[in-house]
Order: C-alpha cells, then structure tokens, then sequence
C-alpha cells in the first residue's frame, strides 16, 4: 500500500469515527461515552488517536505512523435525547470494534442505520406527555382531577414546545413561555374551583421542562474531571432554571393581582401511602421513557427502577436518615440497578439510569423558591434554593460511588485478562 493509499484510508477512517461519536452527542449520549466509542474504535483499527468532546463540539484527531496528524471537528447543535439511537449507535460501535470491517463497509451500515430511525408515533407521544406530567402531580400530593388536568397541560406543553422547535425558537424563550402559561393556567383552575392543588398540578406539567437529566450530568461530569464539559451543562442548568424562575414567577405575580391573593396555590402535604408513591414514581418514569425513545422491554425496566428509587428514599427516611441522605441511598441504589440490568442487556446503563433518577430530580424545588420569593420569604426561598442544589449534588455522587465501582472492576478484570493473555 502506499503512502497516498494508507492516507486515504486514515482519513476515510477519521470520518467514520467522527460521524459516529457525532451521532451519538446528537443522540443525547454522556460525552464520556461518545469520546470512549471513537478512541476504540480507533484502537480497533491501529490507528492512534486523540478524541475531545464538549457538548456542543467534537474533535478528533489521528496520527499515522510517519506523517502529520490529521483532524476534523463536527459541531453539536441543539438535541433532544433518543436513547434507543444511543443503544444503536453505540451497539454499532461494538460490533465495529469486534469485526473491524473495511472503513467504506463501516461506512455504510452506520448509513443504514442512520436511514432508519426508530421512533414513536405523535399519539404515543402525547400519551408519554399525558402520563408524565399526570403520575408527576400524584406524585407530588396532588388529587386524580389534579393529576389529569396535568396531563392535559402536560400535552398541551408538549404540542406548544413542539411548534415552537418547528419555527426555531431558542430554548431559553422555550422555557420561559411554556413555563408561563403552565404557572397561569393552574392558578386560574385552582381560583375557579377545578382543581384542589395549584402547586401540584404545574409541578406535574412543570417537570417536562426541568432539566433534571443535565442537572446531574453536569455533576457527573465535574466530579469525574470532564471540568469543561460539566461547566457547561452546568451553565445550560443554570439558564433554562433562569427561564423556569422568570416564567413561573411572572405567572404567579399575575394570577396574585388577578385574583387579589398573596397565594392560590395551597402548600402540598402528601397523604398517599407509599405504594402509591411508588407506582406513581413508575408511571411518571414509564412516561418518559416515551419521551425519551425508550423501546420495550427497556420500558418496564426503567419503570421498576423509578420505582425502586422512591422506595428506598422512603424507607431511609422513614428509619431516621436524613432528605439528602436518603437521596444519597436512592441515587446509589438505582445506579447499582441499571449496572447490573446494563450487563444483563448489553446495553449503555445511561438508558436506565437518566430515566429512573427523575422522581428523585428536585423539579418541585423551583416552583416552591418562586412562590416564596413572591410571598416576600427571602429566607424560605433562599433555603428551597440550596436544598435544590444539594439533592442534584448528592444524586450525582450517590451515581458516580457505585459506576466507579464498577468501572474499577472492570479495568481490574482487563488487567487480568492481559496479563494470562498477552
């Protein structure tokens, strides 16, 4: 081969890795795992390689023997997550590492899987937007009126936020407007009587828009050392929790001198037992999982996870631990869940972890910091506030305890492979 050809070849294989760590960012994948598909795939190949990623930009390059490095860059725009084009994607890039087929073959079966999208149809999403935002407000105390007037406002946001992707509207205005018309509708509800739980209610459509997933992503990533990365999820947090304040406290301060009230809302008191906390745990992750792109059997699994998670948070609490420690258990034990049904599947365990970690997310910790604020609490608001931002802390270190668990394990079993094999 010569010179030119072991060239051509290099490149056509630095394209194919580039596309196929962008199709997984663009997928809603950890940056850490878009950047460990292209470095082995690269490996697989003999080719050695650097990989960079943050989430709006992928760098790769690769150094063939005896001639300059070689490097393509592919910018990451906005993106929703599709988990099972992540399960796809990255099942590819197994496959890929295993049989190491020629690049143009490589080429085309990431073509034909990037011809052939899995995906649910409008009405199953509007259930998923139904079932969500409904199983949410249960969740958060609210009665069955409550909870189906949520789904309706729950799909009503999704219809909303889907047109306005469609005219490109930034997500910062996204946020805000859908934020708005959720706080303004729950509260004129709850003045007229339809609904018991203003709070409740938008809580429930509200959690459609926090970004509880980023929230502990951003952590995540910060405490494993992608510092860059987790800054800047962590700024994306920061701003669409700035638009869910702005929207939801402009709703309120309106329906306040609407009505003539310091507050509509009535303060939640959950009277549910606790197995109806937990299946509505379930059903509000089993709705996400729609909304996420989760196919069957993955939806039950996720489901049961979600499940799982509030229950153990329940019981540490009711033995005397602590929210946050209780929190810390509920984080550990669902990331211990979706490890182990990640190796019985075969599958990324993010598809079962960012799913089942969205009843423990403190979605409702916004909405409380806004309405004290109005009701000229500073104190009160100031300590929702905090107690926010330490529940996402400790999710994402009750995750991190457990996945480095593992990921130990499995560099030591390596380790020990080569050394009987080498």
């Amino acid at each position: 081969m010569t010179d030119m050809e072991h060239r051509n070849e290099t490149e056509e294989l630095l394209d194919l890795a580039v596309s196929l760590g962008y199709r997984l960012m663009t997928s809603g994948s950890e940056i850490s795992r878009a950047e460990e598909a292209v470095t082995r795939l690269l490996a697989a190949y003999g080719v050695p390689g650097d990989v960079f990623a943050i989430p709006s930009c992928l760098i790769v390059t690769v150094c063939p023997d005896g001639a300059e490095p070689v490097t393509r860059m592919r910018r990451i725009g906005a993106h929703g997550t599709d988990v099972d084009g992540i399960e796809r994607y990255y099942a590819l890039a197994r496959r890929l590492c295993a049989e190491k087929p020629p690049a143009a073959e490589a080429h085309e079966q990431l073509r034909r899987l990037k011809s052939h999208p899995v995906s649910y149809r409008t009405p199953v999403l509007c259930g998923g937007y139904f079932l969500a935002a409904a199983a949410f407000a249960v969740f958060f105390g609210g009665t069955l009126p409550d909870g189906l007037l949520a789904g309706v406002c729950g799909v009503l946001t999704g219809a909303f936020l889907r047109m306005l992707i469609r005219l490109k509207v930034n997500a910062f205005f996204q946020t805000i407007t859908a934020a708005f018309l959720i706080g303004a509708v729950c509260q004129t509800l709850t003045h007229f009587g339809v609904i018991r739980y203003a709070d409740a209610t938008a809580i429930g459509a509200l959690m459609l828009l926090v970004p509880g997933m980023m929230m502990t992503d951003s952590m995540r990533d910060i405490i494993y050392g992608d510092t860059l990365s987790g800054i800047n999820k962590l700024v994306q947090v920061l701003l669409t929790t700035a638009a869910l304040l702005l929207g939801t406290g402009a709703a309120l301060r309106l329906s306040y001198a609407l009505w003539d009230s310091t507050s509509v809302g009535i303060s939640l008191d959950v009277p549910y037992p606790w197995w109806i906390q937990v299946l509505a745990a379930a059903l509000a992750s089993g709705g996400y999982c729609i909304l996420f792109n989760i196919r069957m059997p993955g939806v039950f699994i996720c489901m049961a996870g979600g499940g799982l998670g509030w229950g153990v948070y329940l019981l540490a609490v009711r033995l005397g631990a602590s929210a946050l420690l209780g929190n810390f258990l509920a984080a550990a034990a669902i990331s211990l869940y979706a490890e182990i049904m990640a190796r019985v599947r075969k599958f990324p365990a993010f598809s079962y972890l960012v799913i089942a970690l969205l009843p423990l997310v403190p979605g409702a910790g916004v909405y409380y910091t806004v309405e004290y604020l109005l009701q000229d609490n500073r104190a009160m608001s100031f300590e929702q506030g905090v107690r926010t931002a330490a529940t996402a802390g400790v999710l994402a270190v009750g995750m991190l305890v457990v996945s480095s668990l593992f990921r130990m394990a499995g560099v030591a079993r390596q380790q020990r492979s080569a050394k009987h094999n080498p």
